[in-house]
């Protein structure tokens, strides 16, 4: 698609190469780790669109990148997304000279190439284009990043295309999920279960994929990736990220992440940094999008393998006011129907006049490519006939915002009893799932919805939130029927 000078590319300069280009622009710290401060503090999804490669107006911004790159040094960065899988990609970086900061995390945060990847990717990022415009070109594998500085969007960049090419070449899915595995004994038996964690911003997907429930050996967790999963039509899935890229503004009460965050290979983007050098993960003045390139193999009770193994368990996230803390799904319809909304609702951190409104992305994944509707049915069909089970985890509140508040323990506490089969679930008409009616040697009263609402209004109140979902999943065009009157 573009024609590259060797004479003008630095090509694939070490870790250690990356970092003396780098290091003008990191600030000094305390923690004596790599600290960059972004122009743009985050993704810039209105200025994202999807381009085919004859379009005249991508044209025309071809035709500046290709004049870029023949009078600019660019640094080339060869990559690879996932392990673990025989699907796997090459991502190759190509970004201004002026920005090696960029290509350090690229290349700290992603996989070295092994020549055994199944399709090529490319990236170009331009952060010093005097206009912001991302540009995907999905049937070339392609994307053009022109006007932003952050590294979230190039490293979405790689794996947004990923994803597309693992639905649409590989009969793959490409999960906007966390994913470890449980080692539990259950009743005297030891199981290994497969675990997906789908959720929104804000609904605790990251504190439950790292959360170790304190287990005790031999019962532990085995922590494998937090971002973005692939998931074969056989329910194996595998990460697609050596390290993590994780949000640092709530790390303070992640003890894992925390202790991680400051060893030695981490990088930190948007941080603050008081004039004194003192790094202040909750001073958020900088940004609320705070993030760390966080090497894997720091986190405790992290899994040796990319390869989750076969999915079993799968948890929806989502933070909402009116139902119980876990609901456990009855069909492989009803789980994609779950899947297909995305759904959880606005809080004060987003958008104070619009806390408790609903907010719904398909597939829990901002970053699908042509085709929700596709992505919906074939998540049924991968689910349809397999040993597996679906729950969804509500992280918010019980009753409403003068109700109960459901902790981070309770949620722990809720997935684990559920995991070794400890909780009794009894089908509810009014909300349309299975709810918990009884946890062994546990009191879950207090979490019963009906001390907040007499029955007529909650009977009205998820009568008309049916209604809604159903006509939210009709609106995507294309949506299974059978998914939809699942509901």
């Amino acid at each position: 698609m573009f024609n590259v000078s060797s004479q003008m590319v630095i090509d694939n300069p070490s870790s250690d190469e990356l970092w003396k280009m780098s290091k003008e622009f990191s600030l000094p710290n305390n923690l004596g780790l790599p600290l960059f401060h972004s122009k743009v503090k985050s993704r810039s999804a209105k200025f994202t669109a999807n381009y085919e490669f004859s379009d005249a107006e991508a044209q025309k911004y071809i035709k500046d990148v290709q004049e870029y790159i023949n009078t600019h040094k660019m640094i080339k960065i060869d990559a690879r997304v996932g392990d673990g899988s025989s699907c796997t990609f090459k991502a190759t970086l190509l970004v201004s000279e002026k920005y090696p900061q960029l290509a350090f995390m690229f290349q700290r945060n992603l996989f070295e190439p092994n020549g055994k990847e199944s399709d090529n990717i490319t990236v170009i990022t331009i952060p010093e284009y005097p206009e912001r415009k991302i540009m995907v070109f999905p049937h070339e594998a392609t994307e053009i990043i022109l006007g932003s500085d952050y590294y979230g969007e190039t490293k979405m960049a790689a794996l947004r295309l990923a994803m597309y090419l693992a639905r649409e070449r590989h009969q793959h899915l490409g999960l906007h999920a966390g994913s470890k595995a449980y080692n539990l004994n259950v009743n005297g038996e030891m199981r290994r279960f497969g675990v997906l964690i789908f959720g929104l911003s804000g609904t605790g997907k990251t504190t439950l994929t790292c959360a170790t429930h304190d287990l005790k050996e031999p019962e532990n967790v085995e922590i494998v990736q937090d971002d973005i999963n692939f998931l074969s039509d056989e329910l194996n899935a595998f990460g697609s990220e050596r390290n993590f890229y994780v949000k640092t503004d709530s790390i303070t009460s992640q003890p894992l992440l925390l202790a991680a965050v400051k060893e030695e290979g981490s990088i930190l983007e948007n941080v603050y940094v008081s004039p004194e050098g003192e790094v202040d993960f909750d001073n958020l003045s900088v940004s609320t999008n705070g993030r760390a390139v966080l090497p894997r193999e720091h986190i405790p009770f992290h899994a040796s393998s990319y390869s989750v193994g076969k999915v079993n368990i799968i948890f929806f996230n989502t933070r909402r006011d009116d139902i119980p803390p876990i609901l456990k799904i009855d069909s492989y319809e009803k789980a994609a129907a779950v899947f297909g909304l995305g759904e959880s609702t606005i809080t004060s951190a987003d958008d104070p006049s619009k806390v408790g409104q609903p907010v719904r992305t398909v597939g829990f994944n901002p970053f699908i490519i042509e085709n929700p509707a596709k992505e919906i049915n074939t998540f049924k069909k991968f689910l349809s006939g397999k040993d597996i089970q679906a729950f969804v985890i509500n992280t918010g509140w019980v009753g409403g915002r003068d109700g109960l508040k459901i902790k981070p323990q309770d949620t722990f506490m809720f997935v684990e009893n559920a995991l070794r089969g400890k909780i009794e679930f009894k089908k509810d008409p009014i909300v349309g799932f299975e709810v918990p009616v009884k946890a062994e040697g546990w009191d879950i009263s207090k979490f019963d919805v009906m001390n907040f609402y007499s029955k007529e209004e909650y009977e009205k109140k998820m009568n008309e939130l049916r209604q809604e979902r159903k006509e939210a999943l009709k609106k995507i065009g294309g949506v299974d029927e059978d998914i939809i009157e699942s509901l």
